[in-house]
């Protein structure tokens, strides 16, 4: 079943503006080819599989919340910065077949009417099928045991007590497992680079927070000692050159690891003995253990706790350029922040909360508790004077939108307006066009609109533009159409002329455009008007496929070509296509897998 509706609004500048050139254009040519299948919309998380150079196909997730993209991830070793050219081709096909998308209903809705028999029935034929789930399936099921039955609303109470023995077997079995070698141990295969050490700790992430939320930090301490101690005997327990060929990354495995020992540390009521033996051994173990370093900030943790003197000072509100720290500030300051901020909100410490974060320079978890405290007038004027960047602006204002603060969010949106930084401006632009035409002030979304316009100058920003204009729409027009010529996006530009039957102009960026991608709609509008055109254009991508012998994509050319055929005869110009294909079969006649083809077209 295909439902596009439910498929989320993208436009190409994001996708392209997600990956380096190079793999944005071999992408765009995977999607071309048809290498995209198996496309799938499911609550939120779009799955695709995209044939690569490999037998097995790479499988694409992109997760989305609203229209916008929070992680996209691919199976395949790229690691060069942004997108790889399969969550490109990916997200294209989303874009340009919205209705080939599979959209199917969430898990939650699949399994909810089931009873207990039937779920039982389905994990064990799932794990019969696929027998590579069961580790998966044990992991998921022994957590699930340790929380028990509770709801979310009984979080606190409790909760049983952890198997630790089985918690170091399974971690040391997971390290042992995250390491895939490939073929012949060759750390160049592409499955070398799918090893995934710090998925070893989850468990022990999961329980030790499941612990924390219940107020059972000391426990949570214990898991975690015993976590880390596993943890160094399954990377013993590997080859050498695994461990050298991961050295470089250790850190980044254990770093969640030490984010929530300290928060562990922090949270317990440790005396000052307990809080000396844990710095002392958690400094050992920043130097013995894989990746140990972050756990210097656990050993910082524990030494300062919440009477380290600066740190006092700072809650209290005597703020320094030094923050809560009396010498050099380290590199995990930031996270060390944003965990004993966490505490304070838990604790109802408001006052507390806001002076650290002033001092901390944590603007942004500053600005949002003012907003919770209802202290709108004092957030306003701390945003006008810390933030400097759009987005930021954009997402205090957001926030007091959430909280009621109508008025005060526009405003500021509107203060964000002025600012000379560029970056993000456009996307702040949108959100106080909707807001403000949503609340009536039409001249704040007119000048608003007007703005994403010339960020973003795109399809839908310039018909947003014309719904806000209204009857003044004819005046405006051509400073609107001035916008959309001065922007770099050869496709925004090509939208909007065929959205306003500007079919020359269209045409022209086309044909002044080494290989214009997404083709097939501007053949679609002016196939009437302009057929020699419209054929034009199908016979160059077809015959760029024919005469380079790609032996697979001669379906694709003939596609093209049928495209054309139909252009032409509409036109009442039969006989040129006649003559065209009589030539076509001729040249190509030794190509036995394409001439079926070309005489499938024939009259």
């Amino acid at each position: 079943m295909t439902q596009s509706a439910a498929v989320p609004s993208l436009q190409e500048d994001v996708i392209r503006a997600r990956a380096l050139d190079r793999s944005y254009t071999r992408g765009r040519a995977y999607y071309e080819n048809g290498d995209v299948f198996s496309v799938t919309w499911r609550d939120g998380r779009l799955t695709a599989k995209v044939q690569g150079s490999q037998s097995e196909p790479y499988l694409v997730q992109v997760d989305f919340e609203g229209n916008d993209i929070t992680g996209a991830y691919c199976t395949c070793p790229y690691d060069w910065g942004g997108d790889c050219k399969h969550i490109v081709a990916a997200l294209l096909f989303m874009l340009h077949k919205p209705e080939q998308v599979d959209c199917r209903p969430s898990l939650a809705d699949l399994f909810t009417p089931l009873n207990r028999e039937q779920l039982v029935t389905l994990l064990l034929e799932l794990a019969e099928d696929v027998p590579e789930i069961l580790e998966p399936l044990e992991r998921i099921a022994s957590r699930l045991s340790t929380r028990g039955t509770a709801s979310p609303a009984s979080s606190a109470q409790p909760q049983p007590p952890v198997d630790l023995d089985l918690l170091r077997q399974q971690i040391r079995a997971n390290v042992r497992a995250a390491v895939q070698t490939g073929h012949g141990d060759d750390w160049y295969d592409d499955e070398f680079y799918d090893s995934d050490l710090e998925a070893a700790l989850t468990p022990a992430l999961e329980r030790g927070q499941a612990l924390l939320d219940a107020g059972q930090a000391r426990s949570a301490l214990v898991l975690l000692e015993t976590a880390a101690q596993a943890w160094d005997d399954g990377i013993d327990s590997l080859d050498e050159y695994v461990v050298e060929a991961f050295e470089d990354f250790a850190e980044e495995f254990t770093y969640p690891l030490a984010e929530l020992w300290s928060e562990a540390l922090l949270s317990a009521d440790l005396t000052p003995e307990e809080r000396k033996d844990w710095a002392e051994k958690l400094e050992e173990y920043a130097e013995s253990l894989y990746g140990g370093v972050s756990l210097e900030m656990a050993a910082t943790a524990a030494q300062q706790g919440w009477d380290y003197p600066p740190l006092v000072a700072a809650m209290q509100g005597n703020i320094t350029s030094k923050g809560a720290w009396e010498g050099e500030v380290p590199d995990y300051a930031d996270s060390l922040a944003e965990i004993r901020l966490r505490i304070l909100d838990q604790r109802g410490q408001h006052q507390e909360y806001l002076n650290l974060a002033q001092a901390e320079g944590q603007v942004m978890s500053y600005l949002h508790m003012l907003i919770r405290l209802n202290q709108i007038d004092k957030a306003v004027n701390e945003a006008m004077e810390m933030l400097t960047m759009p987005d930021d602006f954009l997402a205090v204002a957001r926030k007091m939108a959430e909280h009621g603060f109508d008025e005060q969010a526009l405003s500021l949106a509107k203060y964000a307006l002025t600012l000379d930084e560029t970056q993000g401006k456009g996307a702040l632009a949108e959100w106080l066009r909707d807001q403000a035409q949503a609340s009536g002030q039409m001249d704040l979304a007119l000048q608003a609109a007007q703005c994403a316009l010339d960020e973003h100058p795109n399809l839908e920003n310039y018909r947003a533009i014309q719904k806000v204009t209204g009857k003044q729409w004819e005046q405006l027009r051509p400073a609107a159409l001035d916008a959309v010529a001065r922007g770099s996006s050869a496709e925004d530009k090509v939208a909007v002329y065929l959205y306003e039957k500007m079919y020359p102009q269209a045409m022209e960026i086309v044909d002044n455009t080494s290989w214009y991608y997404n083709i097939t709609p501007v053949i679609e509008a002016v196939k009437t008007e302009y057929p020699e055109w419209a054929f034009e254009q199908c016979r160059k991508r077809a015959e760029g496929i024919m005469d380079a012998g790609r032996s697979k994509d001669y379906a694709t050319a003939a596609e093209w070509l049928c495209l054309g055929r139909d252009i032409l005869c509409a036109a009442e110009m039969q006989s040129a296509w006649e003559s065209y294909l009589s030539h076509l079969l001729k040249i190509h006649h030794r190509k036995y897998a394409l001439v079926p083809l070309l005489k499938n077209l024939q009259q």
